[in-house]
């Protein structure tokens, strides 16, 4: 088989990159190190895979020579990388080998038959679809993914639940056990009938990174088994995570009594300070509450102690509770508000952070002893 194309190296270069991340780099399958180029006389579709995991990017060519083949995705996306983003870049089919020239570069690449490449079946007939404006699907995914778990073995918690309860809205959630973070969102229309599904780590990330520089809306279709999302010229689809996501619900706290208010940035930043005396694995850090200040401190036998009072507002009595600082930082990263509201029962009770009443995402924290 022989074929070419011309194509500018910006516009290829910016092709691979969204592809490549659904590469993995040091396969035991030596054909899924490679991407799929499939060359017609107007466009050039670029295919990744994991055998759970699809990317496609389509972009149009002028008066190419059709051809299919794959070829290693990291060399060729270090090549490209590193050719001059102006230049045009030719690329023939010949002999089995793939040759990129641009300007004084050239480069021969050997390449794997097209025949071998595993492409994921994209069959969503009975799918739900529906539409969604990009940035606030990016949004929901970046508001939860952070307590996403990383468990292998309660492998059903791998990934963001995507459920639309009694038809009535959409919800993003995810928990690793020791917090858990929810958002919801206005049901799109179309999206009545949306099965719940458990859409895999990888797949939001992949899909985030599509995100960040796609505007516009976003096709999402989906069946109990598959995910695919459709952002102009790129396309992503994935196997779902076949287990049953818990009933997180139930860990959200309605009732706790006592109530916290304090400024996001000052708290991140006093915790940030103190657990640098820390030497413990979680980094655990204790607040203790009194009605206008919150004392962040950390005590370590190794390294000394750390302090700092931080403002606030505290309706109960003298408290002290501990959290996994990480853990803490991260669910202050998720709010948004200059001053943010916790409520808490016992010291060993889950605790609810969010921004004010009326906000739709909640985040809920596990204590520590400290």
């Amino acid at each position: 088989m022989t074929g070419s194309f011309e194509i500018e190296v910006a516009r290829l270069r910016s092709v691979v990159a969204d592809v490549k991340g659904v590469v993995e780099a040091r396969s035991t399958i030596p054909i899924l190190s490679n991407v799929l180029l499939t060359v017609e006389r107007d466009a050039l579709t670029v295919t990744g895979t994991d055998l759970d995991l699809m990317v496609q990017r389509r972009v149009a060519l002028a008066d190419a020579e059709p051809f299919v083949i794959t070829v290693e995705a990291a060399v060729l996306d270090r090549i490209t990388a590193k050719l001059p983003a102006e230049a045009s870049a030719k690329v023939k089919l010949a002999d089995g080998k793939l040759t990129i020239s641009a300007g004084r570069s050239r480069f021969q690449l050997p390449t794997l038959p097209s025949d071998d490449f595993p492409v994921m079946s994209a069959d969503t007939r009975q799918a739900c679809e529906f539409t969604m404006q990009s940035f606030y699907l990016n949004a929901a995914i970046g508001c939860v993914s952070h307590a996403i778990s990383t468990e292998e073995t309660r492998y059903y918690l791998g990934g963001i639940f995507m459920h639309a309860p009694g038809a009535q809205d959409l919800r993003f959630a995810t928990t690793d056990g020791n917090r858990l973070a929810r958002g919801i969102m206005a049901l799109p229309d179309g999206a009545d009938a949306l099965p719940d599904v458990i859409m895999p780590r990888k797949l939001t990330k992949l899909l985030s990174g599509l995100l960040d520089h796609h505007e516009g809306e976003v096709l999402v279709s989906v069946t109990d088994r598959l995910l695919r999302f459709e952002m102009g010229d790129t396309t992503l689809t994935g196997k779902t995570i076949d287990g049953t996501f818990p009933d997180y619900a139930r860990v959200i706290p309605v009732g706790n009594p006592k109530r916290l208010d304090i400024g996001r940035e000052a708290l991140l930043d006093a915790v940030s300070r103190v657990v640098t005396v820390s030497t413990d694995k979680v980094r655990a850090v204790k607040l203790s509450l009194t009605r206008d200040l919150v004392t962040v401190s950390v005590t370590s036998s190794e390294k000394g102690d750390g302090r700092e009072e931080v403002p606030c507002s505290w309706d109960s009595g003298p408290m002290e509770i501990g959290f996994n600082s990480r853990f803490l930082t991260d669910t202050l990263g998720q709010l948004t508000v200059d001053t943010v509201e916790a409520y808490l029962d016992e010291p060993e009770s889950p605790v609810l952070w969010r921004d004010s009443e009326a906000a739709t995402a909640v985040f809920v924290l596990m204590p520590l002893r400290v």
